[in-house]
């Protein structure tokens, strides 16, 4: 019932985010998130919430053709791996995702 945003927020810049949450019991060895979960998000994400950064988080993994999708329709990815790194290090999660949009309130 979330419509495809377990998490909306704004960020210092002033782009608004949607983040899509899916977890896996068994992490990367469970099963992948796949094409359809994308599509799901990205159906809602702009439409309903005005998102200006869409990203789907995974304590898993991504199937091989989530990439190429998210690429085409200008979604992130954050698995595991992205995860460990944001969690380990001061860096702000925007920094690790590639071609995040301009801030709207670029002065």
């Amino acid at each position: 019932g979330d419509n495809g945003a377990d998490v909306l927020a704004t960020d210092p810049l002033g782009r608004t985010w949607v983040i899509q949450c899916k977890h896996r019991r068994d992490g990367d060895r469970g099963s992948a998130v796949g094409t359809p979960d994308l599509q799901r998000v990205n159906g809602t994400a702009r439409q309903l919430y005005g998102a200006d950064v869409v990203l789907v988080v995974t304590n898993g993994r991504f199937s091989t053709r989530c990439a190429p999708l998210a690429q085409q329709l200008h979604m992130h990815l954050a698995d595991r791996r992205v995860l460990a790194t944001w969690a380990s290090g001061g860096r702000p999660l925007w920094e690790l995702l590639p071609r995040i949009p301009a801030p709207r309130n670029s002065r």
